[in-house]
């Protein structure tokens, strides 16, 4: 007989499939530095991720900020996978701490509501308000989803216009960082992934010819 599930049974599963989004309440561990922005990712929006509600990969409506994951994985940065355990675990973000694994009706109705934005989480520091907003008007994300349909009908056209974006995408970041060791430990916070990565998934190989990059579909 099957025993229904009650409480957290510890498996690691959740944490291992991505950091949580953080709301608004989760300011003040951020202010407190309980949470410090290294450890954060962005996700712009426009970007595609996982949507829990829709159970789909589609682009996202809203600028999700969120825990990062360790080096090229998802695993969320505060997973330990030798305990099974969270090592934040008394000041963990709202999100982490409704889930429900075995009742999600919870977490689900979280998803895209009251959610912090980079510019809320900076709203009394100038310099980063700036740079923020300069990112986003010289660094517009591409509309992701015409892409697939563009690579057949005018890979060229496509191929060249990508680049353009992520070679400007990376020379920002390259300035920026180069003037401040703040913006280097917070690049992924204040950005997001470069925009060279967010391409992977479209089938797109990156090259580096002397200082800029070039994409080649994969065959």
């Amino acid at each position: 007989m099957d025993i229904k599930q009650t409480s957290c049974r510890q498996c690691g599963i959740c944490c291992t499939k991505g950091g949580a989004a953080l709301h608004s309440s989760d300011i003040a561990l951020i202010d407190a530095l309980l949470i410090p922005r290294k450890d954060l990712v962005t996700l712009r929006k426009g970007e595609f991720a996982y949507n829990p509600v829709s159970q789909s990969v589609k682009a996202t409506d809203l600028e999700i900020v969120k825990l990062r994951g360790t080096g090229s994985e998802w695993t969320c940065c505060y997973y330990d996978a030798e305990v099974k355990g969270c090592t934040i675990y008394e000041n963990r973000p709202m999100a982490c701490g409704v889930l429900k694994c075995w009742d999600p009706a919870e977490s689900l109705a979280l998803v895209g509501g009251d959610l912090l934005s980079r510019l809320k989480i900076v709203q009394q520091e100038e310099s980063l308000i700036q740079i923020i907003t300069e990112y986003e008007t010289a660094c517009p994300l591409p509309d992701f989803g015409k892409i697939p349909d563009a690579l057949i009908e005018n890979p060229e056209a496509i191929l060249s216009y990508l680049e353009e974006i992520i070679n400007r995408d990376l020379q920002f970041r390259n300035n920026a960082v180069a003037q401040s060791s703040i913006i280097l430990e917070q690049e992924m916070f204040l950005f997001g992934r470069p925009v060279f990565q967010l391409l992977q998934p479209f089938g797109l190989m990156v090259m580096q010819s002397d200082n800029r990059l070039l994409l080649k579909v994969q065959k």
